[in-house]
Formats: structure tokens, C-alpha cells, sequence
């Protein structure tokens, strides 16, 4: 049995509600700090391991049966109360920067170009919505390439040319973006 305990969405919370109470943030935006997150999963594990490997020390867990364990504490409190929690915090206003600086352009990209290649292809073919969106963000996630696993999938519900239609559409987009990126970093 697997146990959820939510601190990651709650650590997420404070952030985000931290943001908004010193008004880098307003109310109700959020900033995918979690996806900078997972880029950077090792970092973040030994960001936490910086305070959670010490603090291990003063815990005496023994195993009694299945998913049964007892846990002795053996520190004094103030560990918790008293913690250097300088890596953390240096962690996560330098994921908050990377998910406004990185993670918010591609994402802001991504959909601009998941609604032109959607829009272009409803102009010449009837697909279903939930078949298009999800072929379409498949495409643009591998590269402006519909997989041939995806094509079996949706053999039944869409028509063979509406497949290269949508890589035809992709790929003429991406490539567009990508010769207009030298340009745009010469320009900075």
C-alpha cells in the first residue's frame, strides 16, 4: 500500500500563497514552479535530503510487521523549530525564477502553437475534438511526429490523411520557430 501524504502539494501551496502575500503574484495566478521542479529532480532531492538526512538521526524506526513500524524520537524539538533552511529556500526562489523565465515562455509557445495547429486543421477535416487535441499534443511533445502506436489508437476514429495532415501542419510551425530563433537571439 502506497501513502499520499500531499506535502509536495502542500509545499507547492505555500509557495504560490507566499508569491501572492508579497505580491510578486497576484491572487489566483499561479507559476509552474512544479514543473522547474521536476526538471531539476535531483537537485530537489538533495535539497530536502540537506535537512531530512540530519534530522534521520534522531528517529529510531524498527520495523514490527507488514506496514507496521514504530518510531521513537530521540532528538530534542527545537530541530524542527530552529532548522537552516537557507538551501530551501534558495532552491525554490531559483525554481520560481526558472519557471518564470523558462517554464512560462515554452508553455505560453506550446499552446500558442496547439491552438494554430488545431484551428488549421479543423479548417479542413471534421475531428472529433478530444481525438484532435490529443493527437495534436502528441504531435507537438514528439518532435511535429504522430507515432504509429498513436495512428493504431485512432485508426477507426481518424481518417489516415488527417495523421500526416497534422505533422505536415507541426512541422512547418516548429521549423518556422526555429529559424526565426537565431533572429530572435540576436536581437537581445
Amino acid at each position: 500500500m502506497r501513502y499520499e501524504y500531499g506535502n509536495g502539494r502542500l509545499s507547492r501551496f505555500l509557495i504560490h500563497h507566499t508569491l501572492c502575500r508579497a505580491g510578486a503574484l497576484e491572487n489566483g495566478l499561479l507559476l509552474p514552479v512544479s514543473v522547474a521542479m521536476k526538471r531539476e529532480e535531483r537537485l530537489y532531492l538533495e535539497t530536502l535530503q540537506s535537512f531530512s538526512r540530519p534530522a534521520r538521526e534522531f528517529w529510531d524506526v524498527r520495523w514490527i510487521d507488514q506496514c507496521q513500524y514504530s518510531f521513537e524520537f530521540t532528538g530534542d524539538p527545537s530541530i524542527y523549530r530552529f532548522w537552516d533552511a537557507t538551501s530551501a529556500v534558495r532552491f525554490t526562489l531559483e525554481m520560481a525564477k526558472r519557471a518564470l523565465e523558462v517554464e512560462l515562455r515554452e508553455e505560453t509557445i506550446f499552446l500558442e502553437n496547439y491552438d494554430r495547429v488545431v484551428r488549421t486543421v479543423n479548417e479542413v477535416y471534421d475531428v472529433r475534438g478530444s481525438d484532435l487535441a490529443n493527437l495534436v499534443m502528441m504531435c507537438l511533445t514528439n518532435n511535429g511526429k504522430v507515432s504509429n502506436n498513436r495512428r493504431k489508437q485512432y485508426q477507426y476514429s481518424v481518417q489516415p490523411e488527417v495523421f500526416d495532415y497534422i505533422e505536415q501542419v507541426t512541422q512547418m510551425l516548429l521549423d518556422q520557430q526555429a529559424q526565426q530563433r537565431p533572429q530572435d537571439e540576436n536581437d537581445q
